[in-house]
């Protein structure tokens, strides 16, 4: 009976801090805990939304695919860039982006105006690690800034 009780705390703390989509506010916290600005809105539509940055990056996460506008079970982190003076140089370098191996693509819009980076994440209730979430961020990150600075160099 000990090793049961013990058992069910011990499973309790541990995903006492895990990350997941079903709970926005744990986004916020995991952002919040890695030295992010994290703030948390909802979309035109009622979904949950978080504004943050990561390496000098504005980054969007979108969550979707909600019941009733809370238990959302996909992530996408969104990055906004303006090609609109520069359309080839951000078409030519999203086209050879998005032929590597990558998690983050990169989709233009508006006639190659905008290009957005996005990345996908998929959850369940129970979530992932704090360090998991930010290290996903990071890496997103980290794509966006080759994207802006292969478009800043080819200028």
């Amino acid at each position: 009976m000990a090793v049961s009780v013990f058992g069910l705390g011990f499973a309790g703390v541990a995903n006492a801090a895990n990350v997941t989509s079903f709970n926005p506010p744990s986004m916020i916290a995991a952002l919040q805990n890695a030295g992010y600005k994290a703030v948390l809105s909802k979309t035109d539509d009622g979904d949950p939304v978080i504004d943050t940055g990561v390496q000098g990056n504005s980054i969007r996460i979108v969550l979707s695919n909600c019941a009733d506008h809370k238990d959302c079970d996909t992530t996408e982190f969104l990055g906004v860039w303006n090609c609109a003076s520069a359309i080839p140089m951000c078409q030519k370098i999203a086209d050879e982006m998005n032929n590597e191996e990558s998690p983050v693509k990169l989709l233009p819009l508006e006639q190659g105006k905008k290009t957005v980076t996005y990345m996908y994440l998929f959850y369940d209730e129970v979530g992932i690690s704090e360090k998991l979430f930010v290290r996903n961020l990071e890496q997103f990150g980290f794509y966006n800034t080759k994207f802006n600075e292969a478009v800043a160099k080819a200028k």
